[in-house]
Formats: C-alpha cells, structure tokens, sequence
C-alpha cells in the first residue's frame, strides 16, 4: 500500500465530520488529518474521547476558506511523511473500491501530481464531468457514457482527489490567498507548469453534489452572492499566476463577460452580485488577495 494520509476538510461541520470519521475504512490510510477554522472544540473532545488516538485535529482562529484549508491539509499530510493524500470534503463519501482504484494508479504511474475520481454529478443529470480536460472551463463538459483508461486532464475539484505530497515538499502547493474559488483550478495549472501529469482514473467513480440549480430551463451553479467577488477576482489571479497562453485568457474573458450575463438575468440579487463581479475584477488586477468583506 502506497502511505497515504486522509485529509478532511471542516468548517464547524462537526456532525459531518465526526460522522465520517466513524466510516473510514480500517487498514487504509497512514494517518487522518481534520482541518477548521473556529472550530468549536467539539470534534477534538470526540477524537480525545473515542480513543481515535490516528487521528490529528488543527483548527485555526481565523477562516481559512476553501483554498486556505486546501494548502494547510497538504502541507499537513506532507508533514507525516506520507507520499499521498487523499482530500476530501466534509460531506465527502469514502469508498473503499474508489479509494484503491485511485492509489493503484499512484502507484503504477510515476511522476504523477494528482489522480482525479471520475466525477458524477447528479445534479447535472448524472452526467460525468470531463471539464478537467479543457484547460480552462468555458462550459460544462458532461457525457453520460462512462469513460475508460485514464484521462490526462489540466485540473479537478479537490473533494476526493489523491494529490502527490512530493511537489508540496517542494513548495508547490495550492495558493491559500485565493480564499475561495479557483483554487483547484490554479493548482493543476501551476502542476502542470511544473511537469506533473495529472489523470482522472475512470475506475474511481466518485459521486459529486456540487451545487447546480434550473432556472428557466437552464442549468446554473448555486452559490451564494457573496461568492461572485471570489469568482471574478481568482479568475483575474489565477490566470497571472501560471503560465497560460492567450487563449485561454481570451477564454478567460468570456467566461467572466457570461457571469455577468447570467448575473443580471437569472440569478437572485442582482444588483448585489454585479456590483461584487466589478469589485472582484478590480481588485483581481490590483491583485489583492485573501477574505474580503463578504461573507
């Protein structure tokens, strides 16, 4: 078995949390890592008093975000001497048949930076997502055939992936300053500016619920307001932090250009979420980074 670490992400998810740790699956991993922000203390009482003595907690007295709470549970897991991790979110499934499929490939391919589920999203129909193997997401990519092999890809959400620990000793690692947003996006950007492959093993199916919603006979994401600032501003970030053609800049545009279409007609607060769109380009190109005023 390649040493692995498991790496939970949390904020003050402590039913969640605590409810997946009691389904990890016995002789899997090295070493167990929870992350928080403002933890309330409950989840380190519990490890304390269920006796999960391969189980380390850190909570950290500020919010870290998504991208924050990414970089630390790398560079946690790098810390055990793991040589991988596998990240998942709190509301995450652990499969055992999924988890293996992912460290077979490790194992059999060197000079990999991250092995990537085959990602189902039920609420785009039950579709695979293949968008990772665009380098940059114009749209959704779905199909509702499964493929086979592996699929060399540019980038992939974070939730259930298995990421090298070799490039994070090396001080590649994903960019906290981000908050939230894009972060998975820029690090398999900066891994493959580094040469690290990246692949989606097809036989590790992972079930996915991001946040999608139909309005007026569209498909859309559901995020909160707050979250356009994040959107536009990491996109500007993203795209000046790794090497990527002008092509995928051009695409880069149209990307933000159709969040403000989409912003001004089908969402809710609109106003509030085009207001937030322009400060988050603005401050994108001042690059400013970290938690802004919202949330």
């Amino acid at each position: 078995m390649v040493p692995v670490a498991l790496a939970i992400s949390s904020f003050r998810n402590d039913e969640a949390v605590l409810a997946l740790l009691e389904r990890v699956p016995p002789d899997t991993f090295r070493s167990v890592l929870v992350v928080d922000s403002l933890g309330t203390g409950r989840i380190p009482r519990e490890i304390l008093g269920r006796g999960w003595t391969h189980v380390a907690y850190r909570s950290v007295d500020r919010n870290l975000g998504s991208a924050g709470n990414l970089q630390l549970r790398l560079e946690a897991a790098a810390a055990t001497g793991a040589e991988w991790v596998y990240a998942v979110n709190h509301d995450a499934a652990l499969n055992p048949a999924t988890i293996r499929a992912l460290v077979d490939v490790a194992r059999a391919n060197p000079r990999l930076g991250a092995v990537y589920p085959l990602r189902r999203r039920p609420g785009r129909g039950g579709t695979f997502d293949l968008t990772g193997t665009h380098r940059f997401p114009l749209r959704y990519h779905g199909v509702t055939e499964a493929p086979t092999g592996l699929l060399d890809v540019w980038w992939g959400s974070s939730n259930g992936t298995l990421y090298a620990l070799e490039p994070v000793r090396r001080g590649i690692v994903p960019d906290g300053g981000l908050w939230m947003g894009w972060e998975d996006l820029l690090y398999g950007w900066v891994l493959a500016d580094r040469g690290y492959r990246q692949v989606v093993a097809t036989d590790a199916v992972f079930d996915d619920p991001y946040e999608y919603k139909q309005v007026g006979g569209v498909s859309i994401t559901d995020k909160p307001s707050w979250y356009a600032y994040y959107f536009a501003r990491n996109l500007v970030l993203a795209s000046s932090r790794a090497k990527v053609p002008a092509s995928v800049k051009a695409q880069l545009v149209a990307r933000i250009a159709g969040e403000f279409a989409v912003s001004a007609t089908l969402r809710s607060k609109r106003r509030e979420r085009l207001g937030l769109l322009t400060a988050g380009l603005v401050d994108g190109f001042r690059g400013k980074t970290g938690k802004y005023r919202v949330p």
